[in-house]
């Protein structure tokens, strides 16, 4: 289990949900509300895993997520979305391209955090 995450998503909901869940399994968490936010922070603190919305208001998900693998190449990235599902053509690309580690369509159970952190799930969740 990752001792720090950083939760990227413009939903202030969606970023406590996933603090309390993700404090709640012992992990430190860091919220962002945009991807410049998210590339400052990562500029800093080499986070081992990120959750990042697939649509922000300043840049899309898949290319924040790009942003952030210049930076730290080893960071897994679970996107997240309630716009698209895991058989979304840039989804699939995304996936089979390594450009992320897993899909969690919004909304999501407990058990697919758990399973993107631990790095056990099959890269794709659906409620």
């Amino acid at each position: 289990m990752p001792e720090t995450v950083l939760v990227v998503d413009d939903d202030q909901d969606m970023c406590w949900i996933l603090e309390v869940a993700l404090t709640g399994l012992g992990c430190a968490v860091t919220t962002v509300c945009s991807a410049q936010e998210a590339i400052a922070s990562v500029a800093v603190h080499a986070f081992p895993i990120a959750f990042v919305d697939a649509r922000l208001p300043d840049m899309d998900g898949l290319r924040l997520i790009e942003e952030l693998h210049s930076l730290r190449p080893a960071m897994r990235i679970i996107m997240i979305s309630g716009y698209y599902f895991e058989d979304d053509i840039r989804i699939l690309e995304a996936v089979q391209a390594s450009a992320i580690d897993g899909f969690l369509a919004k909304p999501f159970q407990i058990d697919a955090i758990v399973a993107a952190l631990t790095g056990k799930s099959n890269g794709k969740h659906r409620p």
